[in-house]
């Protein structure tokens, strides 16, 4: 077993024959019944047109657990590289060195697996549409807080200098006899005694 997902092991079926697979996808990017090859074919050169290395297979036999999908992937992908689909009756898979894992998960939702040519066309293009950079939002939310607070402490400086209320430093209390200081006090003394 290879490595999957997370370093977990990776799980292919009996049923799956990865040296075929692997032979086809590094022939022509494509491992699928012969009815599908032509719509994957075409997907398969509008992706490399668009500067991705697209590899489909799909699978005519549904496998029991949906991470088998994910899990052939992975494999593939490691050996032939670019962003590998694995599609079956019952549920998709991905693995991409381009793509991460969070656009991948998305780009599996409400997929029509009936008809695997558009489950794979749906896919990438949900891949590929423009994606929300995260990071980005979250920088500009800081900046402007930081600016809405800027000029809040600024309203209010200014909101208290018209009302008269600026701080001014504290008045120094006028010095007493009890508090002055010891070279004071021993001034003072040197200067009754004489």
């Amino acid at each position: 077993m290879s490595p999957g997902p997370q370093g977990y092991p990776a799980i292919i079926p009996a049923n799956v024959d990865m040296t075929a697979l692997r032979q086809e996808l590094l022939a022509d990017h494509v491992a699928a019944p012969a009815d599908q090859e032509p719509a994957l074919r075409a997907l398969v050169a509008r992706a490399e047109s668009d500067g991705h290395d697209l590899n489909v297979v799909v699978l005519t036999v549904p496998q029991p657990n949906f991470t088998y999908y994910r899990d052939i992937a992975t494999q593939l992908q490691s050996e032939v590289g670019g962003t590998v689909l694995v599609i079956g009756p019952n549920s998709v898979g991905s693995s991409s060195a381009d793509f991460s894992r969070v656009v991948q998960e998305q780009a599996m939702d409400d997929l029509t697996l009936q008809n695997p040519s558009v489950a794979a066309t749906q896919m990438y293009d949900e891949l590929t549409s423009p994606q929300i950079d995260w990071t980005l939002v979250t920088l500009l939310l800081v900046v402007v807080t930081i600016i809405g607070a800027v000029l809040a402490r600024v309203r209010t400086v200014r909101a208290r200098r018209r009302r008269g209320e600026v701080a001014q430093p504290a008045a120094q209390p006028p010095r007493s006899a009890e508090s002055t200081s010891g070279d004071d006090v021993v001034s003072a003394t040197e200067s009754s005694a004489r």
